[in-house]
């Protein structure tokens, strides 16, 4: 991604990212990939020095076809455009056609230097599930040496992350990085001379989708390309993409004693330095006076991502002064060197920026200039209002220069706009600051105090230290394999006996050996279950020793750790380590992160299920702080779905904010960055706005609702969050959202304390639930209580037996569950649209529900039928106890609610308006969306707006509330209207946003009547 700067700039665009009003040749701003065409100016691509070929589609002269045929593409316009993994394109730019056209041609020539057997490689993007057909033909010598198809779903793959040779992978953490290369059996024998390559597009089978080629590699080493296949493990063959024979250096001496210049590789961000390449650092020496030759450097710089290039000057005569230049030359197609940058120092190091795509935008520029720009834009751009002053905001950003007095003060001007914390690499800052934050992942509990103690030299004041991490996309720390007495010592605490863990022990505790391996789950269910108990206890504990150190060492710290939802089933979190374990005090602080924008889940509305598991992880101890990233990093995020993810997390529970990584890639450390100005722009306005109630924020918190979604040990250790429960669950907690009910979650410890009291309905779509729990939950309904369970849940109990208390409180006996596996549901947005109804359910209320992804029939008895499915069997059943009502469906409404509003589209990952990976769905199913709110149809409701999919979220603090507002449709609404339905104060109600907001009275109710484009804060005191 690409901050370019030249003034004026700052222009927005498809990527968003820094782009010249006026770029090198005249190309369009933030179009550099225009460039691409006319650089060949009817010049052969000549060989590499190797006698290779890296030729850039984008490069091809499309000949037929027209406006619907082949195009040139930038980075961004493609689906696979982010900062991480696998969503790079070499030189930024790609050769694009439609899903379907008429044919359509475009191509470029090549010199051959000598005769030879070639491979043809072609690197472009295949969409899972989706053909990207297209066709490379080469001619010479008037004929055809080479027409073979490309990108059908059955042909083989090179693929990423050590997939190897396969027709079509589906990453378990979503189909969205799909960049391949195809040709490790595609010969062409060539001659000297003239070669041409076309590159044909057509009509195609559906499901069809755009076609995306990158580059086209012609090379004899077959060796090294088996080599790489076999060996690369993360993104094979992306090595070979270098700027070699594009870029060239002089090294003028300007001092008068002999210098050495030390030419480094570029730093890489594709996404870091995992290419297998063959460069080398380069030396060059000039004596006083002296200019070296034009020394080849680009085969020291990447193509697929812009960078970092730190050059190093020293003095032969030790202690002497440097003075030099650098100057840049950069080859055109017909091989004429052209000067295009020069840079003077007296410093001995100096970093410069450079362009992957440094062939068409002939541009360095020292990575200085980049704050610079950036500072002056965000200047240039007011905002209302003036930074948070209570509120933690954490953030790497630009490194610090000591000594540079200019650049110092415009750093430390940006982090006050932003009122930034800035967290340092290393944790020797020399000086203290308030509320400072210190991570000790590296070091060993018993070092700790130890490393206090070092921090208190160096200037730290212990009790200015806020926040201790204790690592990133951590888990939990297991027991030893002999661990049978501190197993049954754990046991016998907890009041069991040697036959409740193994029903073969008698009363003997020698014969109760810890045992949690998966194989035993179907021999010795109970050990089984109680030894993945005691193992997260002992992961707990683990934490717990070093939390109790450090609180005792520092006395206003909070610990945390970075728990990823990528992890296991996404977006789901687990109760042992998302909730017991900060209960049980092995760590005070949640914290998690907001990378859902990267992943295909049903609608990032989901991420608010992380801030809900912090608030119950807080629920005894509501002081506790919530730590989350909500993360700015584009390409990738875009600034309308970074407003409703920050406005999310404030709304369920955030007091802490981490943007993780705050600056451009040209300043970045690897794959996390922020290349649009307009993302700092709406960060900076959302933290203003956020400063006009943060004090509510921060000595408040959200109101707890009538609703709940049940989390438990049992669910855990069976995991009950598989796909497609585990995609149902999310998409439950979604679409009761939509019901304008606040929800919360709930766990086994909160309905054995009674704190189910407070609730009037509970949605579990968990498979098992404990004894103990079940007996809970009964009674809870029979006070009144309304339970819904989704297909299979409740029906087993922790030791996975069936479970009697719940299939009675239900009325069902099941039958086996039907769960389709073409496709499994693992993903909302890409699996649905693929999956063919199982079933269909005829409701008694009218209408009917289709059935997707899992089908669990089952027999009733004492209940009253609600649905039926086709054979007249019962699918959806409410049965009566005391007050209370218990609901079970046959099926996963969630899912089917969710099944109709998700587009049947390429996975994607990028920024893109027009992206799937920020589409919002709305177009739910009605009947699925009436059953979901049958639990909750009377539940107390504090807030209704007159559009059901705002999700609206009440935070009260002693003398004020803000009533948070996200709109979770694609437009802007004007005129919504938001019913106060219960009390709160009125004196003075404004918008955090500085929007108008008027008020009305309707029966009795306040009305707020208001304009709502993406996220925004009703401001009540």
């Amino acid at each position: 991604m690409t901050p370019t700067y030249r003034l004026p700039y700052f222009v927005f665009v498809s990527l968003a990212v820094w782009v010249l009003s006026g770029s090198a040749y005249g190309a369009p701003a933030g179009n550099e990939a225009a460039l691409a065409p006319g650089y060949r100016g009817g010049q052969p691509v000549a060989a590499q020095a190797d006698g290779s070929f890296i030729i850039e589609a984008e490069e091809f002269a499309v000949k037929s076809g027209g406006a619907n045929g082949w195009r040139t593409m930038n980075w961004g316009e493609n689906y696979y455009a982010a900062s991480l993994a696998n969503t790079f394109l070499s030189r930024k730019g790609c050769l694009g056609a439609p899903e379907q056209c008429a044919r359509a041609e475009a191509s470029v020539e090549v010199e051959v230097p000598a005769a030879g057997r070639y491979l043809a490689l072609v690197r472009y993007e295949a969409a899972y599930r989706f053909e990207t057909r297209f066709r490379l033909r080469v001619e010479q010598g008037g004929q055809v040496k080479l027409d073979r198809p490309y990108g059908a779903r059955d042909q083989q793959k090179i693929w990423a992350f050590r997939q190897g040779l396969k027709t079509e992978v589906g990453w378990d953490w979503g189909q969205v990085e799909n960049t391949v290369w195809e040709g490790h059996d595609a010969w062409v024998e060539l001659a000297p001379g003239r070669a041409r390559l076309t590159l044909v597009a057509e009509n195609q089978p559906e499901p069809a989708a755009r076609r995306h080629v990158d580059v086209i590699v012609l090379t004899k080493d077959e060796e090294g390309v088996k080599a790489r296949i076999a060996k690369e493990n993360y993104l094979p063959l992306d090595g070979l993409l270098t700027q070699a024979g594009d870029v060239f250096l002089k090294f003028h001496n300007l001092s008068t004693t002999p210098l050495t210049l030390s030419v480094p590789v570029g730093i890489e961000h594709s996404p870091y330095w995992i290419h297998q390449r063959a460069w080398k650092p380069k030396s060059l020496t000039a004596e006083p006076g002296a200019v070296t030759d034009w020394e080849e450097v680009g085969s020291l710089l990447d193509t697929l991502n812009d960078g970092q290039w730190r050059f190093t000057a020293a003095s032969k005569t030790k202690g002497a002064p440097v003075h030099y230049r650098l100057e840049f030359g950069v080859k055109n197609a017909a091989g004429k060197l052209e000067s295009v940058a020069k840079f003077e120092s007296r410093t001995n190091a100096l970093e410069v920026a450079y362009d992957a795509n440094t062939r068409w935008t002939r541009r360095f520029r020292t990575t200085d200039t980049f704050l610079y720009d950036l500072l002056a834009h965000l200047k240039k751009t007011p905002v209302r209002g003036k930074p948070p002053e209570r509120t933690l905001i954490y953030g790497f950003t630009f490194d610090e220069r000591p000594g540079d007095a200019k650049y110092t003060a415009a750093r430390e001007e940006f982090l006050k706009l932003f009122a930034l914390n800035v967290r340092a690499r290393n944790t020797k800052s020399g000086t203290s600051r308030a509320s400072a934050y210190i991570d000790v992942r590296s070091v060993p509990t018993p070092k700790l105090n130890e490393h206090f103690e070092k921090l208190k030299q160096d200037g730290q004041k212990l009790e200015d230290i806020r926040v201790v991490s204790l690592g990133d996309e951590i888990g939990l720390g297991r027991p030893p394999a002999k661990s049978d007495e501190p197993f049954r010592e754990w046991a016998r605490g907890r009041g069991l006996k040697p036959e409740d863990i193994n029903p073969a022990a008698g009363g003997d505790w020698s014969k109760v050996a810890y045992d949690a391996s998966p194989a035993l789950s179907g021999t010795n269910p109970r050990l089984f279950y109680f030894a993945k108990l005691y193992a997260y206890h002992f992961g707990t504990q683990q934490l717990k020793e070093r939390t109790d150190l450090i609180k005792r060492a520092l006395p206003n710290a909070d610990t945390g750790a970075n728990f990823s939802p990528h992890h296991g089933p996404l977006y789901l979190g687990d109760a042992h380590m998302w909730i017991s374990l900060f209960r049980a005090g092995g760590m005070t602080m949640p914290w998690s992160e907001d990378y859902i924008f990267q992943v295909p889940v049903g609608s990032q509305q989901m991420n608010n299920l992380l801030l809900d598991l912090a608030r119950a992880a807080n629920r005894y101890e509501p002081r506790r702080d919530s730590h989350f990233y909500v993360m700015p990093h584009m390409p990738g995020n875009r600034p309308e779905s970074w407003r409703r993810l920050f406005y999310g997390a404030l709304g369920h529970g955030m007091t802490i904010v981490n943007l993780f990584e705050f600056r451009p890639v040209q300043a970045a450390y690897t794959e996390n960055y922020v290349n649009s100005p307009k993302m700092f722009v709406e960060v900076r306005r959302a933290f203003h706005e956020l400063a006009t109630f943060e004090d509510v924020v921060q000595d408040g918190r959200p109101r707890w609702g009538k609703a709940a979604l049940w989390y438990s040990h049992a669910g855990d250790v069976w995991q009950n969050h598989r796909a497609p429960f585990g995609p149902n669950k999310r998409a439950l907690a979604v679409a009761v959202r939509h019901q304008q009910t606040p929800l919360d979650i709930v766990e086994e410890e909160d309905a054995l304390r009674g704190t189910l009291s407070g609730y009037t309905a509970l949605y579990l779509t968990d498979a098992n639930v404990s004894q103990a729990a079940s007996r809970a939950l009964a009674d809870w309904v029979q006070k009144g209580g309304q339970l819904f369970a989704t297909a299979g849940a409740g029906l087993l109990d922790e030791f996975n037996q069936p479970n009697a208390t719940l299939r009675t409180l239900l009325g069902v006996q099941p039958q086996p569950l039907t769960i389709s596996t073409n496709p499994l549901v693992l993903f909302e947005k890409t699996d649905l649209p693929f999956c063919e109804p199982l079933d269909q359910v005829t409701m008694k209320s009218g209408g009917t529900v289709p059935v997707f992804a899992a089908l669990g029939k089952f027999t009733a008895s004492g209940s009253e039928v609600l649905g039926t499915f086709k054979d007249g069997s019962p699918a959806v059943v409410a049965r009566t106890h005391g007050t209370g009502r218990a609901i079970y469906c046959g099926f996963l409404p969630a899912l089917t609610y969710f099944q109709p509003a998700i587009p049947k589209r390429p996975g994607d990952r990028t920024s893109a308006a027009d992206s799937l990976a920020h589409f919002i769905p709305t177009k739910f199913h009605a009947g699925a969306g009436q059953l979901i709110g049958l639990p909750v149809a009377k539940a107390e409701r504090p807030v209704v707006c007159s559009e059901p999919l705002v999700e609206a979220n009440l935070i009260e603090s002693k003398s004020a509330a803000a009533l948070v507002l996200v709109n979770w449709t694609p437009t802007p609404l004007k005129g919504l209207k938001v019913t106060l339905q219960t009390a709160l104060p009125q004196k003075k109600i404004e918008l955090a946003s500085g929007g108008k907001v008027t008020t009305s009275k309707q029966g009795g109710q306040t009305v707020l009547t208001l304009d709502l484009a993406v996220a925004d804060t009703v401001i009540l005191r």
